[in-house]
């Protein structure tokens, strides 16, 4: 699949927002996953999240847009990556765990009887 067939199917997700349509996702993925550059492959894992429910599609959509437009316009390394670390950034982050709450009273309130 050409670069421009990916920036097309890009667009056609984003203009389809808020509905997901499962073809255009898979068919962007495997786009992605053909081209295969670690742009292209941190990309669809986001599209992937997206599909899921896992990140935001009103932050995510236009990243990937912008990703993918990327991906056809350039083949500079130092504009990859960059655009690389943009996409990372989506990846949610795992829950905090839970904080130990500290005590109302403290020890030195506390008198024997």
């Amino acid at each position: 699949m050409t670069a421009s067939r990916i920036e097309d199917l890009a667009t056609q997700l984003v203009q389809q927002a808020p509905d997901l349509d499962p073809d255009t996702i898979a068919a962007l993925r495997t786009g992605l996953e053909q081209q295969g550059s670690a742009l292209a492959l941190a990309v669809s894992r986001i599209v992937e999240l997206l599909f899921e429910g896992l990140v935001d599609p009103a932050i995510s959509l236009p990243a990937i847009a912008e990703a993918c437009s990327v991906l056809v316009m350039t083949s500079d390394p130092r504009v990859l990556a960059a655009m690389k670390y943009q996409i990372d950034t989506l990846e949610p982050m795992p829950d905090k765990p839970p904080t130990i709450a500290a005590p109302d009273v403290p020890l030195s309130a506390l008198k024997r009887r």
